[in-house]
């Protein structure tokens, strides 16, 4: 069965969405993925009442998928011109450019008007967090998750 969560085009989309609300601040794949994780995941994160994709017990599973369909997202968008990429010290960043932003205009939807909401209060959430530190963030939220569900089974 094919699912309508979390394919290479949905990720394209959020990615967009994402180095939208970023105001032209280059990220990284990852940073990009863990942003785009809690932003899915909010409610879980204490960021927002809704969990975007609902609720389940293995979300913190997915993790490692969305960073692998980010990285194929980012290299789509780079190939369709709608993202820069640029070399830096960490590695290569990513930031949206015009025709990235003229696309952007164009996602009107329910769904995309809520991740744009829920992205900004994510933003705010890890504005002072190194990645690493928002790796760990998840890391650490995974580990609460998994010892509540062992107490529960």
């Amino acid at each position: 069965m094919n699912s309508v969560f979390n394919t290479t085009f949905e990720i394209s989309l959020r990615t967009l969405i994402m180095l939208e609300i970023a105001d032209e601040q280059p990220e990284t794949a990852d940073m990009i993925a863990a942003a785009d994780f809690i932003t899915v995941y909010g409610k879980d994160f204490g960021v927002s009442k809704i969990n975007l994709h609902g609720n389940n017990s293995y979300k913190f599973s997915e993790f490692a998928q969305f960073r692998e369909l980010v990285n194929m997202a980012v290299k789509l968008l780079v190939k369709k011109g709608l993202i820069n990429v640029s070399r830096t010290n960490n590695g290569f960043s990513y930031s949206i450019n015009q025709r990235g932003l003229s696309y952007c205009a164009r996602l009107k939807s329910d769904y995309a008007d809520t991740y744009r909401c829920l992205a900004i209060q994510t933003r705010k959430y890890i504005a002072d967090r190194s990645e690493a530190g928002v790796f760990k963030l998840i890391n650490q939220h995974a580990i609460s998750s998994l010892k509540r569900r062992a107490v529960n089974d």
